[in-house]
Formats: C-alpha cells, structure tokens, sequence
C-alpha cells in the first residue's frame, strides 16, 4: 500500500490534505529532518520482523512511499525509543537497550487495573549515521537515559534521565558536555521539546502530591515504572527559571510541541473522556487560555510535531486502521485558525455576569431590568458593526399576561417587551437565525417561581437563559470579526417574553418568512450553562432537517454524551420556528435544582461547558451553512409530548436526557407531592402506578391519565436499590 490523501473532516479544519505514510504495525513519535524532507520514527511491526521498537527513516520526497520506504537506523537489537535528528540531518539520536542485553525487553503489565510505562534503566542515548552506525554514544549512567531532543539553534540536546533519584529533564551541549539539571519537582518531568527560538522548554509532567500519590509514584518508581494516567503540561526557561504549568485539565496531558509562533502549544489529551480509551490532538496558548480541540477522528491522536518551516503537522493516530491496535503515522498540511473564530470564555464571563447581575433584577419582560439588559445587547451589537434586523435593533411587542397559571377566563394583564435583533449580510441566498430568550422571572411577579413563597426575590436566570444570550453574542462576535465570508447570512435574535409563553419568539417568527423568505434554519440555545460530569447536552430538533443528524454526530465535542430529540415542538423559542416550517436545533443541558429558583447564578455556570457548546453551534452552524440544501422535515406528535395535556403535577424537575433507565430527578419543588412522598433529586423514577416511565415524555404521558386528587404507588431506584411511595397528586 502506498501513501494515500485522505479528505479531512469538516471539524479538522486546521488539517488539510492528511497523508497516510506508514502502513500496519505501531509507529509513533515521528520527527522532522531540519529541512523538512525526512522523518525518524519508531516502528514496532511484526509483518516487516520487527518484533520490538526499533528507529527508522522515511524519506518524505520519495514520489510514492510504502512499507519499504522505511530505512532502519537503530541496531535492531534491544527496545529503542524517542529519536531525534541532528542539527546535521545527517545523523539521529536515540536511546537504546541493546548495549545492556540484545533481547526485547518484556513491556509491564497493568497493577490493578492500572495502566503503567516502563523506565527500562538500560536506556543509554546514541548518536547514529543515517545508515545505522553508531557513532557516538552519549549517555553512560545507571538508570534511565532517554528522551533526547536537539534545540533549533543546534547547541543544545535536552533529555529525562533518573541520575539524580527522580525522573528529571537534563540538558547538555550538543557533544555530550556540560551537564546540567533543569527540573526539581517530584515527579515524572518528560517529553520535552524546545521553543522555536530555542529559549524554552515544554514537557509533560506527574506531580504528585498528596500522601498517597507521592508514596504510590515512589514504590512504581523504585521498580523502574510511572503511571502517566495523571499529566499536566508545563514550560519553563531553559535554564529551568520561570517554570509555569499551562495545563490544570486532569487525566493524561502529554506530548507537547510548541506552535511555530511560540504563543501556543499543541498536546495529545484525553481530559475530555467520559469512558473509555480516546485521545485528542488540543491547542492551548502558553498562558492556559483558549484551550481547543484539533482532531476528531479515531480514539488515539498524539505525538504532533510541526515542519521546520511551519506548514506541515506530523502525527500518530489510529485512524484508517486495516487491523485491531495499529497506529500509522500521518502528514498534514497546517492551517492556522483565524483568531476571531476561537470562542474567549473571558467574553461568555462578562455577559453572563452583567445579565444575572442583581442590578438587572431578574430581567423580567417589561421591567427595568428587561430595558437595560436590551440596551446591554444592542450596544454589543453595534460594537460589532452588525446592521439592524429592520429600521432599528429592538423590535418592541404586547401581549397580555395571566398572572394567575389557573385563570383561563381574563384576558390577563397587558405587558410589553422587545427582542433585540442584528443581522449579518454575506449577501448570501439563504439566512440562518441563532437565537435565545434574554428575560428571565424578575421577583416571580408573574409566579412562575419553582421556589414557593419567593416573591419579592431577584431570580438572576444565570442559566436560563443568561447562558444561551451570552453563546449568541460571541457567535455574533465571531462571525462579524472572521475573515470568512459564510455562505449564508446570519440573523442574530435575542427574545423577551419567552418565560410568559415564546411570546417574543412567536412576534419575530410571525413575519419573518415576509421579511427574509429566505431563512431555512433557526438555531436555539436555551440553558447551556449547566453541562455536568457526563458531559450530557440535548439536542432538540434533529428530525426537522434529514442532514441534522449526521452534522450534530460529525461536529460533537470529544467526551460530550448527547441525547438527539428529533421533535421540532419543545419548551423554548425554536418552537415558534417550527411551527412556520423552519427546521430547527435547540441546545439544552438540562434542568437541575436551581431551576426558576433564585439560586441560579452565576458562580454555578460550567464556563468550560459553555465554551465547548458554543464552539460546537459554531461547527454546526457552518455545517448546515455548506449544504447544497436545507430540507424541512415535519416531525411526529412525539415531539408535542413535552407540552401535552394533563391536569395534576408531581412537582420535580425532570432531566431531559434519555438515559435509558427512567426519569432522573434533577430537582424537587418545595411543598409538592414529590417531596412530600420522599421523592428526591437523584432518584431515577421507573414507574407511576402501573405506567412505564422511561424518560421525560413517557413520564408526562403518565400525568396525563392522572386527575387531582388521584393517589398512585410511584416506582423509583435511589443508589441502586428500587422503592416505591404513595403520592396524592
């Protein structure tokens, strides 16, 4: 098999014309020549005999590269690992086992259940000729020698050794002299390489500190092992000063290389891993801000290292695997991110502070708080140089409000509100709207409170929707500042009015298709603050359009848990798209227990959660945007089962989420029959009398055959153990 160009997921934008170059077996830590036309790697591949890690070189310029493109460098003998090319090109580093015995040493097996890498301490480094002669070796120390990397400016080699009782990074001049320790930190310091301008520093390392860690580090250590299941990423200065942690992310952080910039710093991490074995190449800038992802394909993506000139990326993955457990190497041509496209957490923090700040009171529609909140948003708006949705960005509405949920007779209260509305013309043929509701419950005047007698109390609406208000502003930002020009124009619209009914969203919906008959899509993020441990995000809507549900499975973030709900009728503002036959997604990470409480605030907002899931609305909106076209679908009445018709409460907050398992309890209202009957968040309820719940909609069409009054036996597990509880509804 030869080498073979392969087209690039749509999410990997950064990766273009990626190359397969090595075919079969387990190659790994491939690095450039100093002019960029050949590679040092490792290879383990029995179909070629090579039974044990050994070095080899590709030639990247050969016209067709293969299997036997691969020339061996090492001995042959023992376990070879990290090689590197010298200043010369002519001559490769590595560390080899050979001298001390020529057999494979055997590879440790997992400590209860724990993985483990070996520190053979046979390593020594070497110097060979590209032909495989050893010219020079470099190291001759007791213990583990290993990792050698050579600065750009060629004067220095960097590399870990233990001679000093700990697994510390070392330099020496580039012949072998001058011996000195950079790192002091218990711990395992690693896999390092050097900054473009040869002043820096980046590895990988454990620190452990606890009690337990440091003693569980020592005891592996002592019998020549790490467990690398705990790394973070540093630098420091080559002298060792100025050492910085860039990474606090947990799990495996490792095999770093800095950014041809130096402002940046690419990584291999599984952070993002709610189960099993997956690895993703990241991006992070030096300072530990604007952390994102790089590839999305396969569950193993490491080793990067960038071209001497910047405009290549070399990378292991098992990706485009022809059997079980192989890794190749692959080449790709680098495409820098356009800054303005990379979400900044600092902004989603500034929005989100201001709009549930106790200043806004609640932002109930056609109170104060509401007024200023609109004045917040268009001033953003304008900011951004975006044009007005009609003559001006607000777009005022009235409506009556019953303030009274069991009045069905009077014609209610009047209220007025205004959504705040921009658009972005990329003088395309199709628009796409990305929308949330800016209002919240203000002092629950209009009783819609989940917290009993709480009138009078500011309901600051962090999540709902602060959350979603601050993802359509930065979209906007984005957007309006990228050097891209879309294929489609971008409506950005903020709705009032949503907690007394959608009524914002129903006003705009009303005469939008007169105003831009061509939109074909509406994008809803409606409580996305919240994202928990499992990384559980619901993503309304996926029927509407048969192209949603491969984009939303294409463009999920690494680790995310997502429950697609193919209705296009729902419990926020897309519905009123819906129903004008707009196809539509909504964004939701669920309910919880501060839910239209005046306890959802700020300082319970996931930014981490937040700056994923509007990333991925980014990925998913250019997506769509790239469609040759956006077909509406009608959805089955399964999607009106969040809304149907019944007449008695248990008064939880359900979790949206199919789980499979039954309704999960986010929440308990105060001095309603859940809690009366003992029913709490957490508990996973199976059964209302003799009715099958399986998640929110079974739930609620079990409600719908209950009248007031009636009293039912509710089925539910809490820690594993099934009860039951007689409730009066």
């Amino acid at each position: 098999m030869t080498a073979a160009t392969f087209t690039s997921q749509a999410q990997e934008k950064n990766l273009k014309n990626i190359r397969k170059l090595t075919f079969g077996g387990d190659n790994a830590e491939a690095y450039f020549s100093p002019d960029g036309k050949s590679l040092t790697l490792q290879v383990t591949n029995p179909d070629l005999g090579v039974e044990c890690d050994q070095i080899y070189s590709l030639d990247l310029t050969q016209p067709n590269i293969d299997s036997k493109s691969l020339k061996l460098v090492s001995t042959g003998k023992g376990r070879t690992t990290c090689s590197y090319f010298m200043p010369d090109g002519k001559h490769i580093l590595y560390a080899s086992t050979h001298a001390a015995n020529h057999a494979c040493p055997a590879p440790p097996k997992p400590k209860d259940g724990k993985y483990l890498w070996a520190i053979y301490p046979e390593f020594e480094i070497y110097m060979a000729d590209k032909q495989g002669n050893i010219v020079k070796q470099l190291t001759n120390s007791p213990g583990y020698d290993a990792e050698a990397v050579v600065s750009p400016d060629g004067k220095k080699i960097a590399f870990t050794s233990i001679r000093s009782g700990d697994l510390e990074i070392w330099t020496m001049d580039i012949d072998g002299s001058n011996l000195k320790q950079i790192t002091n930190g218990l711990g395992y310091d690693g896999g390092c390489f050097f900054s473009h301008d040869s002043k820096k520093l980046v590895f990988r390392s454990s620190r452990p500190k606890t009690e337990v860690e440091i003693k569980e580090y020592k005891d592996l250590l002592a019998e020549n092992l790490v467990m690398p299941t705990n790394m973070e990423i540093y630098t420091c200065n080559i002298d060792g000063s100025d050492l910085k942690q860039v990474t606090n992310l947990g799990k495996a952080n490792w095999a770093p290389y800095f950014h041809p910039s130096d402002k940046k710093i690419i990584f291999s991490s599984n952070h993002h891993a709610t189960r099993g074995y997956d690895f993703q190449l990241y991006m992070i800038n030096t300072d530990g801000t604007g952390l994102r992802q790089i590839t999305w394909e396969s569950e193993f993506n490491a080793f990067p290292m960038f071209s001497p000139d910047g405009k290549k990326l070399v990378f292991s993955s098992n990706r485009q695997q022809g059997k079980a457990r192989e890794t190749n190497v692959f080449i790709a041509d680098w495409v820098d991110t356009d800054e303005a496209e990379t979400v900044n957490p600092a902004n989603l923090k500034k929005h989100i502070s201001y709009l549930a700040s106790d200043d806004l009171k609640g932002r109930l529609t056609g109170s104060q708080g509401e007024k200023l909140a609109a004045q917040y948003i268009e001033k953003e708006f304008r900011k951004l140089g975006l044009k007005p949705y009609q003559k001006s960005f607000q777009q005022p509405f009235t409506y009556a409000v019953r303030l009274n949920p069991h009045d069905t007779i009077s014609k209610g209260k009047p209220n007025n509100g205004s959504n705040v509305i921009a658009y972005l013309d990329n003088k395309a043929k199709r628009t796409i709207v990305i929308g949330a509701h800016y209002d919240h419950l203000g002092l629950n005047e209009h009783h819609h409170s989940t917290k009993m007698n709480s009138e009078g109390e500011i309901h600051n609406g962090a999540d709902d929707n602060a959350s979603g208000v601050a993802g359509v502003l930065e979209l906007a930002r984005m957007y309006s500042q990228n050097k891209t020009k879309e294929n489609v124009n971008i409506i950005f619209a903020l709705f009032s009015g949503e907690e007394d009914g959608l009524i914002g969203s129903k006003h705009m919906a009303s005469t939008l298709k007169k105003l831009y008959p061509n939109v074909e899509a509406m994008i809803n993020m409606d409580m996305i603050g919240r994202l928990d441990d499992k990384k559980s995000l619901v993503i309304g809507g996926t029927g509407t359009c048969p192209s949603f549900p491969d984009i939303i499975e294409k463009n999920k973030p690494a680790g995310f848990n997502i429950t697609q709900e193919t209705g296009g009728i729902g419990p926020s503002d897309h519905t009123s798209f819906y129903l004008k036959d707009i196809p539509v997604l909504f964004f939701f990470t669920g309910t919880h227990q501060d839910y239209h409480k005046p306890s959802d605030d700020e300082a319970k907002i996931n930014y981490n959660g937040v700056t994923s899931i509007v990333e991925y609305v980014f990925r998913t909106v250019n997506a769509i945007g790239n469609l040759d076209k956006i077909e509406f679908t009608k959805t089955k009445i399964n999607a009106e089962k969040i809304v149907p018709k019944y007449k008695v409460t248990l008064g939880i907050m359900p979790d949206y989420t199919d789980h499979g398992d039954g309704l999960h309890v986010d929440g308990v209202t105060e001095n309603r029959p859940a809690q009366q009957a003992g029913i709490q968040a957490g508990d996973v309820i199976t059964k209302i009398g003799d009715c099958t719940v399986k998640e929110v909609y079974s739930y609620m069409e079990c409600l719908s055959k209950l009248n007031a009054g009636d009293e039912r036996e509710v089925t539910f597990i809490r820690n594993g153990k099934t009860m039951t509880a007689k409730v009066t509804f």
